[in-house]
């Protein structure tokens, strides 16, 4: 009897689950209503589990120096970074032939600027580079300052006449020897001795003195703030292949560039502003020690005659001399004894203790 009891009571459980799992189950579209085919969901893919491998993860972890020597071994993975690794790679990367290094670019090196002066104008700039070669636009900014009085200062920029081919670089203007910048420079460094030095160009290109340097921009008339011209000339008659000009009774000297070998070359003009050239073999004139020489000259404390009258005398007692150019530029300037050619081959020039001329 209590078996039967027990065995309705599971019969009822059954039941009451059945009813309630109906309950929950989802109702039928209403496109699929009634029918009793209907096929049922899809169940949905079981999801993957993971497979354990087949060593344990702390295996593969180095340690230590080994810890970097694996990461190394391994392309593609991270070096370990610390002060260690970064001079390791730094170290790596000089070692590396093919490692690209930008070149090191120094900045240019220069002369200390010169301030060249020619009457109003000035323009202060370098003349050469720390290895003696000229600097870049010297040539052309000292032409400028050097053109004669009839032509006009350009207006454009000294890098567009440096672009000019030839050797006219504007109207009027003629590109000074870049052997005459070298020359300049050599004179500064002298006598400036660290200071800052002013040049002032009295006379530079004049394309009317045929025969002269001054012709082809090879010379200058110029003098050095705060030196003397005695000074200058003296050190100018130093420099190799170099004319001289030194012009007692004029406020400057003269400077030009000779062929090569041509040697030192020197003159003293003793003329005045204005004045024909009177070339003289030493200045001050030497005095005469017989007073009573017909051709002697009078001695300073009992000259009676005027100085152009002592040079007049003195002339008489000299060689006649070429005829040059001297006083074509308005008396501002003395110049060399013209030459048809500047080459050694025609110019027969000696070193002499007086004056020396092309002939």
């Amino acid at each position: 009897m209590k078996a039967l009891s027990a065995l309705g009571a599971l019969s009822t459980c059954a039941v009451v689950t059945l009813v309630s799992l109906g309950a929950h189950a989802a109702p039928p579209t209403t496109k699929n209503a009634g029918k009793s085919d209907a096929k049922p969901a899809a169940k949905a893919p079981a999801p993957a589990q993971a497979t354990a491998p087949a060593t344990s993860p702390a295996a593969h972890k180095p340690h230590g120096k080994t810890a970097l020597s694996a990461n190394r071994a391994v392309p593609g993975r991270a070096v370990e970074r610390g002060e260690e690794g970064v001079a390791r790679e730094r170290a790596a990367a000089k070692s590396n032939p093919l490692t690209i290094r930008a070149p090191k670019v120094k900045p240019p090196c220069f002369h200390d600027s010169v301030t060249v002066m020619h009457f109003a104008e000035e323009d202060t700039f370098p003349l050469t580079k720390c290895d003696g070669s000229v600097a870049h636009l010297a040539v052309e900014r000292l032409s400028v300052l050097a053109r004669p009085g009839s032509a006009p200062k350009p207006q454009v920029d000294p890098t567009e006449l440096a672009n000019v081919k030839g050797d006219k670089i504007a109207t009027g203007i003629r590109r000074i020897d870049p052997k005459l910048v070298e020359r300049i420079q050599t004179i500064v460094d002298h006598f400036s001795k660290g200071k800052h030095a002013r040049l002032q160009v009295i006379s530079g290109y004049r394309p009317a003195s045929a025969g002269s340097y001054h012709a082809t921009g090879r010379a200058l008339d110029m003098r050095l703030d705060g030196v003397s011209n005695e000074a200058l000339v003296a050190f100018c008659k130093t420099l190799p292949d170099t004319g001289c000009g030194y012009y007692p009774n004029s406020s400057f000297i003269h400077i030009d560039v000779r062929q090569p070998g041509t040697g030192h070359v020197g003159w003293i003009d003793a003329s005045g502003p204005g004045e024909s050239p009177r070339y003289v073999a030493a200045w001050p004139p030497p005095k005469s020690s017989s007073p009573s020489s017909p051709n002697a000259l009078p001695d300073e404390a009992t000259a009676t005659l005027t100085l152009k009258e002592a040079l007049a005398k003195l002339d008489s007692m000299l060689p006649p001399l070429p005829a040059d150019e001297h006083a074509d530029h308005d008396g501002k300037g003395g110049e060399e004894a013209p030459s048809k050619e500047d080459e050694p081959a025609k110019t027969a020039e000696k070193k002499t203790d007086g004056i020396r001329f092309q002939h």
